[in-house]
């Protein structure tokens, strides 16, 4: 990889300046669970998968979510609903105003167990 920092802070170049903005989307990935396991997968998620967001992240962000005055909320996985803390991070953030997106896979909803997702998404006014 070149260092192209040099290249861009030379004041005779005509490529754009970058400016940095405030985030108004935090796209979050709770872990690599799924109920399925695609071969196009870019995280290779899957049912054996067991890497997790911990509670304490999950914290964080809503934390963050409070601080940095954060829009939007796009959570994705694996499938992001199969986190122990997917409901609670989703009622939290709500709370706060915050929009959420929930990258769902949509086959999670004849899963046993989220029978109730659909219900849950939509008072929830999730995307």
């Amino acid at each position: 990889m070149h260092d192209m920092k040099s290249i861009l802070f030379r004041s005779s170049t005509d490529f754009p300046s970058i400016d940095r903005n405030s985030i108004k989307i935090l796209q979050v990935n709770l872990g690599y669970r799924c109920n399925l396991s695609c071969v196009h997968c870019h995280v290779n998620a899957g049912p054996r998968r067991t890497e997790m967001m911990s509670e304490s992240m999950i914290n964080m962000i809503i934390h963050y979510l409070e601080q940095a005055g954060v829009s939007t909320l796009d959570v994705t996985g694996g499938a992001p609903e199969m986190h122990p803390q997917f409901r609670s991070l989703v009622r939290r953030a709500r709370a706060l105003g915050v929009e959420v997106i929930d990258r769902c896979n949509l086959t999670i909803l004849l899963e046993p167990g989220y029978e109730d997702l659909d219900q849950f998404l939509a008072e929830q006014g999730v995307h």
